[in-house]
């Protein structure tokens, strides 16, 4: 049991309920992943929260470059763009656009995105349209304790003036917003109190690419120098079985030879140069201590590895995903991971699916959305409802396709698709699709 989860159950909701997204990368058309589960009933992997029961974890699958990455790439530029990470302030700047290019149809046309998630016991639908200049249109819609859907704000292009309802969000009278900016955002600049309630839900919000984890090492080195957390990343290591002992932060002043070793630009070295001669300059390096044996197999003593040299790839990530992934659980926050399995054991990677699944360690309703091509979890019992099995795949014209394992309601020999169906073979036999055509008797190029 993790001691960090034994505390009051967390009342600002963070859950997301539904995403929409059309136009974005390899999506054409609109593309919807809920997170509500099947008719709305309990299920062993889902929680009950204002009436709904809300999954607590999906998993896409996809064969190579069908668009799974995309669906968790379009939720986390959804994030980019409301916490203004790309520092649009003038009315002149560009915003980041990534339209479908394969259809003259969307190549230059706007994209649209839509989110619907739980916040301090209230539920928002808040979306927009746009491109790399203009902001076409954005609303934000709240559900409170009575049921009904109020409407917050809603501007368009085409009005002069944007609707702001003045006695629910008082905070968007006045405020001046130009073309390439989100009104959302302005106001939290202002002070609004709502705006910045749903940009700290979005500061919850985050994404992880699996295969460039390396990221988050440096917050998994933080959490280790915090005491209160370091006890949990060391028991997650132990119950993995990769034989490390004990992890250890060592902090040394950073050298000159060091420093110039480092490719630069000249203005940051100077600065380093100048937090060097003022001993505020330092490395940090972490590393695993593992049990050493004569040749009687008798335990004689320690031996210290480097950890990022000496330690295997999935060891690195296994540690390096574990601390994101106990701060998700203990704050309550939705996590995307692209390419989970990576570089895991399947082992492993089922650990990780199992902290979201266990109500005791998930005790305040955390999220995990991934992707992966890890067939081995379709076949593990009672690891997914069907609700919470999602595939892509392209159509012919290079456009993705989402769509749920619920869609399927019959297997090869004709009869209901149920959880306790060997999953994985259906889906390798191509019964789900998205999986890829490998015509093997091709000729090789070539040949005559």
């Amino acid at each position: 049991m993790y001691k960090i989860y034994k505390n009051k159950r967390n009342n600002s909701l963070n859950m997301i309920l539904q995403f929409k997204v059309n136009n974005f990368r390899s999506i054409k058309d609109t593309a919807i992943l809920n997170m509500r589960t099947d008719k709305n009933k309990r299920t062993p992997n889902s929680f009950a929260v204002d009436g709904q029961h809300l999954l607590k974890s999906c998993v896409i699958y996809g064969p190579n470059a069908s668009g799974k990455s995309n669906v968790l790439k379009a939720m986390a530029f959804m994030r980019e763009l409301v916490l203004n990470t790309s520092k649009v302030t003038q009315s002149t700047d560009a915003l980041p656009h990534a339209p479908f290019r394969l259809n003259t149809c969307t190549e230059n046309a706007s994209s649209h995105f839509e989110i619907i998630f739980l916040h301090n016991n209230l539920k928002y639908r808040y979306g927009f349209e746009m491109d790399s200049a203009v902001v076409y249109a954005e609303w934000l819609f709240v559900t409170g304790d009575t049921g009904r859907e109020s409407r917050l704000f809603e501007r368009d292009i085409d009005d002069k003036v944007p609707y702001i309802n003045l006695q629910k969000f008082k905070e968007g009278r006045h405020v001046k917003v130009s073309d390439n900016q989100l009104l959302l955002w302005r106001c939290d600049q202002q002070g609004g109190e709502i705006s910045h309630s749903i940009l700290d839900w979005f500061q919850h919000f985050n994404f992880i690419d699996g295969l460039e984890n390396k990221n988050y090492f440096n917050f998994a080195l933080r959490q280790m120098q915090n005491n209160m957390i370091k006890p949990e990343l060391l028991d997650l290591l132990h119950k993995a079985d990769l034989g490390i002992d004990e992890l250890t932060i060592e902090e040394q002043e950073l050298s000159l030879e060091q420093l110039d070793r480092v490719a630069i630009p000249l203005a940051i070295k100077e600065r380093l140069l100048q937090e060097q001669e003022q001993g505020q300059l330092k490395s940090i390096e972490v590393k695993a201590r593992h049990k050493k044996f004569d040749i009687d197999n008798n335990h004689i003593g320690i031996e210290t590895f480097q950890f990022e040299q000496d330690e295997s790839q999935g060891t690195q990530k296994f540690f390096t995903l574990s601390a994101p992934i106990l701060d998700t659980l203990k704050h309550g926050k939705v996590l995307l991971i692209d390419e989970l399995d990576s570089s895991l054991h399947p082992k492993l990677t089922e650990a990780f699916i199992r902290l979201f699944h266990n109500p005791e360690i998930n005790r305040h309703n955390a999220q995990l959305i991934f992707t992966t091509h890890d067939t081995n979890l379709l076949s593990i019992p009672k690891l997914f409802d069907r609700d919470q099995i999602w595939f892509t795949e392209k159509d012919r014209y290079g456009s993705t396709e989402l769509y749920s394992l619920l869609e399927f309601r019959k297997n090869s020999k004709g009869k209901d698709v149920r959880v306790t169906d060997n999953l994985e073979k259906h889906y390798l036999q191509g019964l789900f699709g998205a999986t890829p055509y490998i015509n093997m008797d091709a000729p090789y190029a070539g040949e005559s």
